[in-house]
């Protein structure tokens, strides 16, 4: 019989954190929408109006992708661009009427799929799921950004797990 090989915790963690995105990557290409776009759609319908710098940061999607997004749904009719009046160089974005409608079509979908599995779980798992998931998110992009890739190898050590 083979051996089994031991997978951490962490491995396991990674494995459903892309298992998880992969969902919603399946929900995109079912729904014919690119993941800038269904990002854009999502956030501006929650939050009603954003900058495309406060976009970027949300979403985490490159500047270039997020730009293209909302020049896709300008030129489509479904979102309007503003000048913040206190700083010329900072511009707001927000579903047009018909944007508002389009999107809410195209997501209502993905919210029900929430909903229904946020309900399935229950607050009180929701809740610690966000929270621990909030904080490994954080950590893992603290540490990331603490070491340079090109030095990644050096900090290579053996699993202290062995």
């Amino acid at each position: 019989m083979g051996e089994t090989m031991k997978i951490s915790e962490s491995e396991k963690l990674n494995m459903a954190i892309v298992h998880g995105n992969r969902a919603y990557q399946q929900w995109d290409q079912d729904h014919e929408l690119s993941d800038y776009l269904s990002v854009i759609l999502y956030e501006l319908l929650l939050r009603k109006k954003l900058t495309q710098k406060q976009l970027v940061g949300l979403t985490d999607l490159p500047k270039q992708s997020i730009n293209k997004g909302i020049k896709i749904l300008h030129d489509s009719g479904y979102l309007a661009m503003s000048v913040d009046p206190h700083d010329k160089r900072v511009r707001f974005c927000e579903l047009t009427a018909a944007g508002n409608k389009y999107a809410k079509q195209k997501m209502q979908s993905l919210f029900r799929l929430e909903e229904q599995t946020a309900q399935k779980l229950g607050s009180e798992k929701m809740q610690l799921l966000t929270d621990l998931l909030t904080e490994w998110s954080n950590t893992f992009w603290d540490f990331l950004n603490r070491v340079p890739a090109k030095l990644d190898s050096q900090f290579l050590v053996d699993d202290p797990a062995d």
